[in-house]
């Protein structure tokens, strides 16, 4: 029982970034306090400036995403540069009210616009707009702002050493967490098969086996970040890893098809659940011995006269086996030479204007703080700071109005909940500081844990920890916390109305953009797949541009999740089904790329070619669906089905079992329907012709 909650927990968490970095939050807080506390003490100053150290120790820890390590310290040592100035902009201006407001929108402004520079500025960003907002909140005096820029020395350096030397995420480090929850990805799937083979009419139990699916894929993304970090490996070594890495990922994905189809076999019965728990037995033992036990309970099952089920077992048990040899191969470590350095590439002259989304995010929020300001001074005169800040954070990290709903709705739910518990603990514990302050970490703590899972749930403990944050300051009535969530609710509500209506990015349009930027990439890969194929007569390095797929696929479902999961099913269908195609489309994809690699050395030039002219045919049908066609798609169309034709006439004149073109031709004719399915579903190819 313990392992199965221990594997539960590593697959809800890959590589337990989660809690590894709400542990570095939390101590980073934490040092910071325990520092600064004394020295303000010792110092005359207010206590409550504690609080800008632990905001900079928070944003430090969370906000600061470099590509390069070493431009991540950097980074972090920045960070006290903005908040002070942010903090002396609030100071000199805060004798004239308008004055001070009219300049919190310019620092709003363009603590969201600097992003467009890079990923350094989204930290430096943000944390200029906390320390305006906090000096709104805290009203330090001129004199102050020495200890001010101290405490936010302290907490960058709280978050420098937390993250840099005593919990660091070196890419090895990483690599060997993401194994072990990779494996337990693949423990958890097995459980969702045996769940589906004992309730097999369960849809809920379907949708379960199709989510550790996703959560399977999500994981093997993240190893694929973490390779392209070891400098301990050469480039051949980092793709056998990448390799072994996809094998165990296609194998386990390979599970479904034979799985559903042995379920929903007419004349399953009970058998399917007994013959599947077998085979799940004997998972962990030799692949050998896997094969064996398949044998056995297939003779068993035919023998009692099921001869189809007994297939359909032969089937899953081979997919099982070849997963039992994934795992086990993937336990060894690839090796080679340290990596040789590469120039960064230069980066290609994008969007200009209110094109660029930092600009047009930047105007929106803007739009959204200054209604946000209107309209919480009515609710309340002296707090009606709390209003900006949910108009400023529900726009963070959402890309369109969809996204920017759901968070809000989640925000202000959160918060809902949240005043209830703030009052409830501040009541308990008012006036015990040990108690405050302890609660005041576990808050922390827990909302940065669960700030990636539910941002409703990170709200939550945000909220509650103003319950024993207001009680520590020595201000807590119930009457705050409930102009807080009048002040939630205000913010959240102009952010909605700045995102309908001002420069507006339709959730349908991201979807339909992020669509086309997937079959682009489609398109990319099957035609230089074909190329070199055709001119070298091998398919070597297929991992980056499937990971590329993989990467596209991923945004296409993110973006359509406001549509797919907060709609009505009636609504929410045809963007469903358009993701479903499109997941399947990556999945037939990626196995087709590792039959093309077995494939290319075992046939002639000529069926080669065959290949090559198949997949440049896929691949203008795939450009047909967007706006790019060169070729109409029914010819294109028309071109992969003549060529795919004669191939299947050269793998029935084989006289050997099944090789690995006949799993080649099985895969391009899996990706050709699904691609022409798309085609009906996006309601493209009647409209396409020949450019």
């Amino acid at each position: 029982m313990w392992s199965e909650w221990w594997n539960r927990f590593l697959a809800s968490d890959p590589a337990m970034r989660r809690l590894r970095t709400a542990t570095r939050v939390v101590l980073a807080v934490a040092l910071t306090i325990v520092v600064v506390l004394p020295v303000l003490a010792w110092w005359g100053q207010p206590l409550p400036l504690a609080m800008i150290g632990a905001v900079v120790a928070i944003n430090s820890s969370l906000g600061v995403n470099d590509p390069d390590p070493r431009q991540q310290r950097i980074t972090t040592l920045l960070m006290p540069l903005p908040v002070t100035a942010a903090l002396l902009l609030a100071m000199l201006t805060a004798s004239w009210p308008l004055v001070n407001t009219l300049v919190f929108l310019v620092v709003i402004f363009t603590a969201v616009y600097v992003r467009r520079f890079g990923p350094r500025y989204f930290p430096l960003g943000m944390v200029a707009f906390m320390g305006y907002f906090f000096a709104m909140f805290l009203r330090p005096q001129l004199a102050q702002l020495p200890a001010l820029f101290a405490t936010a020395v302290t907490g960058a350096l709280a978050a420098f050493a937390l993250r840099f030397l005593v919990l660091r995420d070196e890419p090895e480090g990483v690599l060997e967490r993401g194994r072990r929850t990779l494996l337990a990805q693949v423990h958890g799937l097995l459980h969702a098969v045996r769940d589906v083979a004992e309730h097999p009419g369960s849809a809920a139990r379907r949708r379960e086996l199709n989510n550790r699916s996703v959560r399977l894929n999500e994981t093997a993304l993240m190893l694929e970040g973490a390779v392209g970090q070891l400098d301990s490996l050469d480039e051949a070594g980092r793709d056998r890893l990448r390799q072994r890495i996809l094998d165990v990922e296609l194998a386990a994905e390979n599970l479904l098809t034979p799985l559903l189809r042995l379920v929903d076999h007419p004349s399953g019965g009970d058998t399917v659940p007994h013959a599947v728990g077998a085979l799940l037995a004997v998972l962990r033992t030799d692949p050998r011995e896997l094969r064996e036990a398949t044998r056995l309970v297939a003779e068993r099952i035919e023998q009692e006269g099921s001869v189809a089920v007994a297939m359909a077992v032969r089937r899953l048990g081979t997919c099982l086996a070849e997963l039992a040899t994934a795992t086990e191969e993937f336990d060894d470590r690839a090796e080679g030479e340290p990596a040789a350095t590469t120039e960064p590439e230069a980066a290609e002259p994008g969007e200009t204007g209110l094109q660029r989304p930092e600009v047009r995010m930047a105007v929106q929020v803007t739009c959204a703080t200054a209604l946000a300001i209107m309209l919480g001074q009515l609710v309340s005169p002296n707090r009606w700071y709390w209003a900006v800040i949910t108009a400023f954070v529900v726009f963070i990290s959402t890309n369109s109005r969809g996204e920017l709903l759901v968070r809000a709705w989640q925000r202000t739910a959160g918060t809902v909940l949240g005043v209830l518990a703030g009052i409830l603990v501040a009541a308990q514990i008012s006036g015990n500081l040990a108690a405050e302050i302890t609660m005041i970490l576990i808050c922390v703590f827990l909302g940065f844990y669960f700030a990636g899972f539910s941002y409703a749930v990170m709200t939550f403990f945000i909220t509650a920890l103003l319950g024993a944050l207001y009680g520590m300051l020595g201000t807590f009535d119930a009457s705050v916390l409930e102009t807080r969530l009048w002040e939630t609710a205000v913010g959240a509500l102009a952010g909605v109305l700045a995102a309908v209506f001002v420069l507006p990015t339709r959730t349908r349009s991201l979807v339909r953009d992020n669509t086309e930027d997937f079959l682009l990439a489609l398109r990319d890969f099957l035609r230089g797949t074909g190329t070199e194929l055709s001119e070298r007569g091998e398919v070597t390095g297929l991992q980056e541009s499937m990971r590329e797929l993989d990467d596209g696929l991923q945004r296409v479902v993110r973006s359509a999740r406001p549509l797919t999961s907060y709609r009505l099913r009636s609504r929410r269908s045809q963007v469903q089904r358009s993701v479903t195609m499109l997941s399947g489309c990556a999945y037939y994809v990626r196995n087709l790329a590792v039959a093309l690699s077995a494939t290319a050395d075992m046939v002639d030039e000529d069926t080669r070619n065959r290949l090559s002219e198949l997949l440049w045919a896929l691949a203008d049908a795939v450009e047909a669906l967007t706006g790019e066609a060169q070729v109409g798609f029914d010819a294109a169309m028309d071109s992969a089905h003549r060529t795919a034709d004669s191939l299947h006439d050269i793998a029935e004149s084989l006289t050997d079992g099944p090789t690995s073109l006949h799993r080649t031709i099985r895969w391009l004719d899996r990706t050709t329907q699904i691609v022409e399915d798309l085609a009906r579903e996006l309601g493209t190819a009647a409209q396409q012709h020949t450019g």
